[in-house]
């Protein structure tokens, strides 16, 4: 490769920080002509370097501002080589414009926006330029083959890095042209008003092993995010798409809003990063949040977020899987459609924080996640339908370790619950609770319900292995057109006196239940029912490991028509005189 050296005499060019206008003609010019030459390389020597960074005969004054770099041009910056934007009013500028061109290269260097000396007070003609969130250090704008590396850029009155396309899709008076193939590595970027980086109209942008922090600080500008991922739309309708965004290896660290927002994003991997804060696949499409490392100490915030599904779209098609969260408010809060959520590990979240959670979602499910050391609520779903919690590892909840509320068909398979304060909470909902286990004898105070519903929920709860409750092990109250199955479970050395115990309702099913007591003292009802009407009570085992009695295995006296059939139990019934019993075995 040809290289070029910085000629600064020959071109007018100052490199003590004064004379911005002379200093960015001569750049541009001893650019352009070294291009011409046939040098491949432009080398920039150590100076500080004073940038006109605003393009005043244009509208856009962003555009074709500043430092233009031709195609098939590096250009490479000495490590003390410093370009500063002067100082201005303007609510646009870019440092490095690179727009339209090809096979070009940024290392090295410092680039340094003037946020803190800026005039805000000028917005032109238009109210919505009164933000000035436009001020670039590098706007990459429909460019292809572009590698932005090792460049450490920091207080843009907008973004660190822009990239954006030319023209608009979905209209017939322009061509589109997005930004193709862009790598941004090993790059330190910092302190933006608006974002660090921002790809709006971009396709195939790598973003890798880079620092980025502070965006947004010091009374920025929204969404004051590390990286914002949002082509521009209205309604189902795209005017620019980016897709195909790999971010992966970088480090995220006091950016004010979040980490990284894919906002309307498509193919999105977001990959082995370090964040501080909430990393969000947003309404965005078909997005891998996989790997990444979350730490806070002040338990604040949400980890991973969404925020619904996108216009035109039936779900958002995310995979949130291998995270580890520590230290924040919330883990994992899951909205709009089509995600799984599988393998993270969650710790230490605050009180008033959930682990795993949907709000007005659909078609997601939780699977092999671990939850340890989060006092407050473990899994949530809210509003929400088609949900799915299997498999899950859930610990020390001072709250509950499921909720389940106004939400329809939500299945908990084969979790284990442990060390928890009460286990599965069910309220104005459809749920099927079955395979799971439920070992609340560990928990340091008196535990609550291992399962309960409410009169407004239909449930199906089967197979589930609770040990040693002290507490009721299935209570609910139902309600006429209400159903309530409660079959096959396993509750074991029971303390309590009532392990299943049913409130109202009509025709609730209760069988093959296998109850064992275990009591200090005499006394306890292995199932009962009270206000109901045709209960069935079939084929359940009720009886006394330990030497206290029961006062009776199975009580229906206080409901009706209860059918009480072919049960194995210790001791004797207590009916109702309109119930039928029939077939029952006493052991």
């Amino acid at each position: 490769m040809m290289r070029y050296t910085l000629e600064v005499e020959k071109y007018g060019i100052y490199c003590d920080g004064t004379e911005a206008a002379a200093t960015t003609q001569g750049i541009n010019r001893a650019i352009f002509e070294a291009a011409e030459a046939g040098y491949s390389e432009v080398y920039i020597p150590k100076g500080k370097y004073l940038i006109d960074a605003v393009n005043r005969l244009s509208v856009k004054p962003e555009e074709g501002a500043g430092i233009r770099v031709p195609s098939c041009i590096t250009l490479i910056l000495h490590p003390k080589a410093e370009f500063i934007v002067e100082s201005n009013s303007s609510y646009g500028y870019s440092c490095i414009y690179i727009g339209e061109v090809k096979d070009v290269t940024i290392k090295g260097g410092k680039i340094r926006g003037e946020r803190y000396q800026h005039d805000f007070t000028g917005h032109g003609d238009l109210e919505k330029r009164k933000t000035h969130e436009w001020g670039y250090g590098i706007n990459v704008h429909g460019s292809k083959n572009v590698v932005i590396e090792g460049v450490d850029i920091a207080d843009f009155t907008g973004d660190c890095i822009m990239v954006n396309a030319q023209g608009m899709l979905n209209v017939s008076w322009t061509t589109y042209r997005p930004a193709r193939n862009i790598t941004i590595k090993n790059c330190k970027l910092d302190g933006a008003r608006r974002n660090n980086i921002s790809v709006t109209g971009g396709e195939d942008v790598k973003i890798h092993d880079n620092e980025i922090t502070n965006a947004g600080i010091n009374d920025g500008c929204m969404p004051m995010l590390g990286i914002d991922i949002e082509g521009y739309g209205e309604g189902d309708i795209d005017y620019e798409e980016p897709r195909n965004v790999k971010i992966t290896n970088n480090t995220f660290v006091g950016n004010v809003a979040q980490s990284v927002c894919n906002f309307s994003g498509y193919e999105v991997v977001i990959s082995e990063n370090h964040s501080d804060n909430t990393i969000s696949y947003g309404y965005g499409t078909d997005t891998n949040i996989e790997n990444n490392i979350f730490v806070r100490k002040d338990k604040k915030y949400t980890a991973i977020a969404g925020l619904g599904v996108s216009a035109g779209f039936i779900g958002n098609n995310a995979t949130i899987s291998g995270n580890t969260i520590k230290g924040f408010s919330s883990g994992i809060d899951v909205r709009g459609g089509d995600v799984t959520v599988s393998d993270n590990t969650i710790s230490e979240l605050s009180v008033d924080g959930i682990a795993l959670a949907t709000f007005e979602a659909k078609n997601v499910k939780f699977s092999d996640n671990t939850v340890n050391h989060c006092p407050g609520k473990l899994c949530c779903a809210r509003n929400s339908r088609d949900i799915t919690f299997e498999g899950n590892e859930l610990n020390d909840s001072d709250i509950t370790a499921m909720e389940i509320i106004d939400s329809t068909n939500v299945k908990a398979k084969s979790n284990d619950i442990k060390r928890s304060k009460q286990g599965v909470v069910i309220t104005r909902s459809s749920a099927k609770v079955f395979d799971n286990d439920v070992d609340l004898t560990e928990y340091p105070n008196a535990a609550g319900y291992s399962v309960a519903f409410d009169k407004g929920s239909d449930v199906f709860i089967k197979n589930t292995h609770i040990p040693s409750p002290t507490n009721m092990a299935i209570y609910g109250e139902s309600a006429e057109g209400r159903t309530v199955r409660i079959k096959d479970n396993d509750i074991t050395d029971a303390k309590c006196l009532i392990p299943i115990y049913v409130i109202g309702g009509k025709k609730p099913e209760i069988s093959g239940n296998d109850i064992t007591f275990n009591r200090t003292s005499s006394g306890g009802y292995g199932i009962q029912t009270k206000n109901t009407d045709g209960a069935l009570v079939k084929e359940n085992v009720v009886y006394s490991v330990s030497s206290f009695a029961l006062y009776n295995p199975i009580k229906t006296s206080e409901s009706i028509n209860s059918r009480v059939i072919g049960n194995k139990i210790s001791g004797n019934l207590s009916l109702n005189q309109t119930d039928i019993e029939t077939n029952n075995i006493p052991i």
